[in-house]
């Protein structure tokens, strides 16, 4: 069989989209093989997000090229649909509209024709024990900093009986967490149902037992959704909410639709209504006019949120955007001071909220990858990282853990005798 390698960067709705494009190259009679590996067609599912995000994309097609001069290489997502023409020796450019055609597209114009062997529908992706559903795609905030509006413009919802014709395939898989995905995933809308019923669609599903959100702006989140979190068990308690910046200034130089005061009400008001409610988030450094009181200003309300997790990243420039063309630029010795300053500040809330778990059961969903002979991790509803002893036949289910300690965000626990009867 010829032979298909898919990478992916980016978001988990690239991971997702990477997902059935494999499937639908496996139902052509295509060898899905690792991307390091020699390949017959290499597919690369791009992001430019960052600077750093389009530099990943370039090697990755010059990696492929190095492994099989002879090799189709195809570029996807959102770098292929801005700027793919900048990347030498490419067979083939595939745009987002199109990417759920692309293995269809891929053999008709390079002229690969192998046997069909089966149906594309829901599979096990090895190694995953969480299964990722995109509901909506498209963006258009156009904040000044974001290419992702350029390159995912339309805006759109699955129907919701597909979707949750999908989630049962998924559960058939052997799946017992859901994960969410879309540009905006707050935004779904089929004309009836909004995402507060889709979370409640997906959790009244026998087989499935969590459902969880990916990142979500503060703006679309639905009135419903922190009731239906309090009162549903399978609905996890998280979320990720972009931050980008603790400084209002910044925030509106970056056209975020809100202030540091709205961000942080819906915080405490989150808290309140949900137990145990681990709230993530993205924060930016660097961006042009933040001045260092700025960033004081961003790094401290950072610190009075306590995020369970963040993630911090520099800016840089994306062609085409408003903030491009902004004075004020902050150099790179001065991104690299104030994302290590903050990367320190945010671990510590990360650590106290872990450390919260310290003696609670909690219920984990165990990975198949072994952190050490014997014992393997999975994550809490709410977004914990907990190491225990487990073989493998516990892959993919849900099991209790009490959490006896807490190192560097991370929680040891173990499993006790009557906690195994409580596996699902």
């Amino acid at each position: 069989m010829p032979r298909v390698a898919v990478h992916t960067l980016g978001c988990k709705v690239n991971q997702y989209e990477s997902e059935r494009i494999a499937n639908d190259f496996r139902a052509r009679g295509f060898d899905v093989v690792d991307f390091k590996d020699c390949a017959d067609v290499y597919i690369i599912n791009t992001c430019t997000v960052t600077g750093v995000a389009d530099g990943k994309s370039r090697q990755a097609a010059r990696g492929a090229a190095l492994r099989n001069p002879e090799a189709k290489i195809v570029l996807t997502g959102c770098y292929a649909e801005r700027s793919g023409d900048e990347i030498q020796g490419v067979s083939l450019i595939v745009g987002n509209g199109a990417k759920d055609r692309l293995a269809e597209i891929v053999c008709s114009r390079l002229s690969l024709n192998p046997d069909a062997n089966g149906s594309s529908g829901g599979s096990r992706v090895p190694g995953r024990t969480r299964a990722l559903l995109k509901i909506q795609d498209g963006c258009d905030q156009f904040c000044s900093y974001c290419a992702v509006p350029f390159a995912r413009p339309e805006m759109w919802s699955k129907e919701y009986p597909s979707l949750m014709d999908e989630a049962r395939l998924l559960r058939d898989c052997g799946y017992k967490e859901i994960v969410l995905t879309g540009i905006r995933v707050g935004r779904y809308s089929d004309g009836e149902k909004d995402l507060a019923d889709v979370l409640e669609g997906l959790a009244s599903i026998d087989g499935i037992e969590r459902v969880r959100l990916s990142s979500i702006e503060l703006t679309d989140i639905p009135r419903r959704l922190m009731p239906l979190m309090a009162e549903n068990r399978k609905i996890c308690r998280h979320l990720h909410i972009p931050l980008q910046s603790g400084d209002d200034e910044t925030l509106d130089r970056m056209h975020r639709p809100y202030t540091t005061y709205d961000f942080g009400a819906f915080v405490d008001k989150s808290r309140i209504a949900v137990s145990g409610l681990a709230i993530t988030t993205d924060i930016m450094v660097g961006f042009p006019g933040e001045t260092r009181e700025a960033f004081e200003r961003s790094r401290a309300f950072c610190e009075k949120m306590e995020f369970a997790r963040s993630h911090v990243f520099r800016y840089s420039p994306r062609p085409g955007t408003a903030a491009e063309g902004m004075s004020g630029a902050v150099s790179t010795e001065e991104k690299e001071r104030r994302s290590s300053s903050l990367i320190e500040s945010t671990r510590r809330a990360s650590e106290a909220f872990a450390k919260r778990l310290i003696g609670e059961r909690v219920a984990v969903l165990v990975e198949g990858k072994e952190i050490r002979p014997g014992r393997r991790s999975g994550l809490t509803d709410n977004y914990v990282r907990v190491v225990f002893p487990a073989n493998e036949k516990l892959i993919g289910s849900i099991v209790d853990v009490r959490v006896v300690e807490v190192v560097d965000g991370v929680g040891i626990g173990r499993v006790e005798d009557s906690d195994m009867d409580r596996k699902r």
